[in-house]
């Protein structure tokens, strides 16, 4: 697999798309786990919001140099949802590979990910295996839940969230049939796979391998305030569902993503984890 930043026509195999509202101690790291990759024939997409210009001599002073990294400023009022939008609008790449600026890429994670991709037409959407890290790096006791098939991702996609959004690759041309990103701050990748299921000729599938390592730290705002705006988003786009489509799964989707019935699982887990350590 090649290893050159760009081939003899200058277009990128990969475009990277990360937005950035913040430079913080996670900032640096991630940038360099994008730069470090063993595939490295993509470009970078830095989306910073327009209100932070004051951002993008640092996050330069980061990317040391590197011509594949191009920061975009993206306007204020149009969230998250739209900053991805722009990205996508404005890659060149074939696949489009998310990352967030406080998590980490491993080396092998593009050359995994673009070898799978160019062998398995018949997926669109990538994932793979994902250790939780907190602050300092360190993995913490619990996991992030796998599920590897089509079939299985599909199955609880009315329940949960299946794919780990930054450690995905997607096909440029999916993410165009869908119309990208919709709305939300929370869970704009939940409602875009939501939509990309209604088409069953869209692949899903996660790595068995170990590529991607994602943070949970205090300034995420992980708060009940964030738990319920988040419940009202997701909890509105599956009733949507289940006007389109009538199956009770979605209803039932916004019965187990309650607030109160997410608390209740959690201290039934911990609860289970204390009994058998």
């Amino acid at each position: 697999m090649t290893t050159r930043a760009f081939p003899d026509n200058n277009i990128p195999r990969v475009t990277v798309i990360m937005g950035v509202n913040r430079v913080d101690s996670y900032l640096g790291p991630a940038i360099n786990s994008i730069l470090i990759q063993t595939f490295q024939n993509f470009e970078f997409l830095i989306m910073v919001d327009a209100g932070c210009r004051d951002l993008k001599e640092k996050i330069l002073e980061l990317c040391v140099g590197d011509i594949r990294v191009r920061i975009l400023e993206s306007p204020s009022v149009g969230g998250f949802a739209f900053a991805l939008n722009m990205g996508i609008a404005e890659s060149h790449g074939e696949y489009i590979a998310r990352m967030d600026s406080d998590d980490i890429s491993l080396p092998e994670r593009f050359e995994e990910q673009v070898r799978y991709l160019d062998e398995n037409k018949d997926v669109d959407v990538l994932g793979c295996r994902v250790r939780l890290i907190d602050s300092v790096s360190e993995s913490l006791e619990r996991s992030y839940p796998y599920f590897q098939s089509n079939r299985d991702i599909r199955r609880v996609l009315p329940f949960r969230n299946p794919l780990m959004h930054p450690a995905l690759m997607f096909r440029k041309s999916v993410l165009l049939s869908v119309q990208g990103y919709k709305y939300g701050h929370t869970s704009e990748d939940h409602e875009m796979y939501i939509r990309m299921a209604r088409n069953p000729k869209i692949g899903f599938y996660n790595l068995d391998k170990l590529l991607f390592e994602h943070r949970r730290h205090e300034m995420q705002g992980t708060g009940l305030g964030r738990i319920k705006a988040s419940y009202v988003e997701i909890s509105g786009f599956l009733f949507t569902e289940f006007l389109l489509t009538h199956s009770p799964k979605y209803l039932f989707g916004m019965f187990v993503i309650h607030p109160w019935v997410r608390r209740a699982r959690m201290a039934l887990r911990k609860w289970r984890y204390g009994r058998t350590h």
